[in-house]
């Protein structure tokens, strides 16, 4: 009996050891499972759950969270926009994707991540609001509304003006959001705003010939494309992407055959197009202020953000966004460095590495004096 007795401990033993390793030591931690539902044009995985999926599972934006996927782990942040460095991993629920994502900003995520539609992923909790102030900081929203900001004129609205920096000539360059697509209710105004500045050539960082065509454009936007004076130039907004070199290269030898004056611009006139006018501007002799101010202009336009009122937000956008940017084109490794750097020589040598030649580079540059 006592033999027994002891078989019968022993084995609820062994069942309540084998129950709680199957349990998780971190049975407090959150942790939401799921799998790749798809990858979009920009290489980030769709994840088959939403923001509230996450919320409910304990999950809050700025927390610093791991993905499990093809049994890797990946540390990443947790944020409802794009506010990290290029290349760098984020998990995002943003605000117009139907469901959550991961990818590296900017790039997409590397070849070994793709192609794995169907594939479990795992999403746990590192370090609860580890992100926190980045959050805060770059976590801004606008609106296609146009009585919502009545504010500002039409062509601020449009997030559209004239680049004045270095020796850019008074009307000769001028940026934008887009002039063709309407979906974030600009169009309209950017149109307006290019008959009114007699803009005659557009470099469309966006669009495809596939995709422009499909758009109901704007009457003047129309005419640019009719007059064989729209350059489409699509990047991604990452000047160390596979093809982003090539493509802008062929864009700015073509710019000067067009006639001026000219203007840039993306979806929202923000990162690409911001990225190509830094560019513009430093080749003509901008000051790194000069293009620290022109590109948070856009962040006033948008979101009500100025240098004044919101120093942090505007000094994190730009170590996080543009500096890198200016570096890469700079070929330096330190931002600090960036306020002293001859950016005509700098990026000169830029475009000269990247195949322009110093006859096409003379071109460009004449075309915006």
């Amino acid at each position: 009996m006592f033999k027994k007795n002891n078989f019968i401990a022993l084995s609820l033993a062994v069942i309540v050891c084998l129950i709680s390793c199957h349990k998780s030591p971190d049975k407090n931690v959150p942790m939401l499972k799921g799998t790749v539902l798809s990858y979009n044009e920009f290489g980030a995985a769709m994840l088959d759950f939403t923001e509230t999926d996450m919320a409910e599972a304990g999950f809050t934006l700025g927390d610093i969270i791991s993905i499990n996927i093809d049994n890797k782990d990946i540390v990443m942040p947790y944020y409802d926009g794009f506010y990290s460095r290029n290349g760098e991993y984020l998990c995002i629920a943003y605000p117009t994707y139907p469901s959550i994502c991961f990818t590296a900003n900017n790039t997409g995520l590397p070849e070994e991540l793709q192609g794995l539609e169907g594939h479990a992923v795992i999403v746990r909790m590192e370090e609860k609001g580890g992100s926190i102030n980045v959050q805060q900081a770059l976590s801004m929203k606008y609106t296609n509304s146009r009585n919502n900001y009545s504010f500002l004129s039409n062509a601020e609205f449009a997030n559209a003006r004239a680049v004045e920096a270095g020796i850019i000539a008074n009307g000769k360059l001028h940026r934008s959001s887009s002039p063709f697509c309407n979906d974030i209710g600009r169009a309209d105004y950017v149109s307006e705003y290019l008959r009114d500045n007699s803009v005659r050539t557009v470099l469309n960082l966006a669009d495809t010939e596939e995709k422009i065509l499909a758009y109901e454009m704007p009457s003047y936007s129309r005419s640019l494309w009719e007059d064989g004076n729209v350059i489409l130039c699509p990047l991604k907004a990452d000047p160390t992407a596979e093809d982003y070199n090539s493509r802008l290269i062929k864009a700015l030898i073509e710019l000067p055959s067009h006639p001026a004056p000219y203007v840039v611009h993306c979806m929202e006139g923000k990162d690409r197009t911001g990225y190509v006018c830094a560019l513009l501007e430093g080749l003509c002799g901008a000051s790194y202020t000069e293009i620290v101010d022109d590109y948070l202009i856009t962040y006033k336009n948008y979101y009500g953000k100025t240098p004044e009122k919101d120093s942090n937000v505007c000094s994190t956008l730009v170590s996080l966004r543009l500096n890198p940017c200016l570096m890469y084109y700079a070929s330096i490794s330190d931002e600090a460095k960036l306020p002293e750097t001859d950016f005509v020589t700098s990026f000169s040598t830029y475009l000269l590495s990247q195949g322009m030649t110093s006859k096409q580079l003379e071109a460009l540059i004449q075309a915006l004096k």
